[in-house]
């Protein structure tokens, strides 16, 4: 009970804690008052940042996207002519060891690699997007494959797509190496999370993926959370929170836009 109530006063110091305690305050506030219109306004965001940081609404949605793609065996993948790992594992840093900053969805750069170790493919593919720097734009998969490449940590051909603004992109880009090289199928890494989006791109885009999922961020894949369930609102819950709605609100807008197509899935 002591360690519990101590790591409940430090989220209560942290910025999320402490805005729904002020939040709550003001409902009080209010209600005291007698100003119950508003305290009924103060208390919607704060019953909605007690949801989102607090219970564990947030990872059920999480798990919903990862479930499909649990339990997917490495060793078991099939052959395929390329391994395609999307961006966002990592970001070109000036002061870190290869110039190089590992993201949380780094996982995607070692299943890449896992994958490239058990030779499902020749062929080696890294996307991601630019990072604009003083002295001018360096690309996230030049410096991973730069990384690979140079300490010799994947056999065959490692490449680097061209700068990526999104995951149509990298679709569009892996598209034109295969219809160049004839490459039947290919082995998409990505976040469990984001796979649905993203295999339905590259599907649509005319590329045969098979999903190699990874960097689950759920109780599907990691260690359960000990302790009471019901805590002050941290940031964990309100990030997954926030990778839940970018993958409604991606599919919604590659729908309108016609980059993801059903009937084509």
């Amino acid at each position: 009970m002591r360690r519990y109530l101590i790591d409940q006063v430090i989220a209560l110091l942290e910025p999320t804690g402490m805005t729904w305690a002020m939040l709550v305050a003001l409902t009080i506030a209010f209600a005291w008052r007698r100003r119950y219109r508003a305290a009924i306004a103060v208390s919607v965001p704060m019953l909605t940042l007690f949801a989102f940081g607090s219970t564990d609404l947030p990872g059920a949605l999480m798990r919903g996207l990862e479930r499909p793609y649990a339990g997917v065996s490495i060793e078991a993948q099939p052959q395929a002519d390329a391994i395609v790992v999307l961006g966002g594992g990592a970001q070109p840093a000036r002061f870190e060891a290869a110039d190089m900053h590992l993201n949380p969805a780094g996982d995607r750069i070692i299943m890449g690699l896992e994958l490239a170790r058990l030779g499902k493919a020749p062929v080696l593919v890294f996307g991601g997007s630019v990072a604009q720097f003083p002295e001018g734009p360096i690309l996230e998969s030049e410096t991973v494959r730069d990384w690979v490449v140079e300490r010799k940590l994947a056999p065959g051909e490692v490449i680097a797509l061209p700068g990526c603004a999104d995951t149509r992109d990298e679709a569009m880009f892996t598209l034109k190496i295969a219809r160049e090289r004839g490459w039947k199928q290919v082995l998409l890494v990505t976040s469990a999370g984001h796979m649905r989006r993203a295999s339905a791109t590259f599907r649509t885009a005319g590329l045969n993926v098979i999903p190699a999922p990874c960097n689950f961020i759920t109780e599907l894949s990691n260690a359960p959370t000990r302790g009471i369930a019901i805590t002050v609102p941290r940031h964990s819950g309100l990030g997954k929170m926030a990778n839940w709605l970018h993958e409604q609100i991606g599919w919604l807008e590659y729908r309108r836009r016609g980059w993801i197509d059903l009937a084509k899935l």
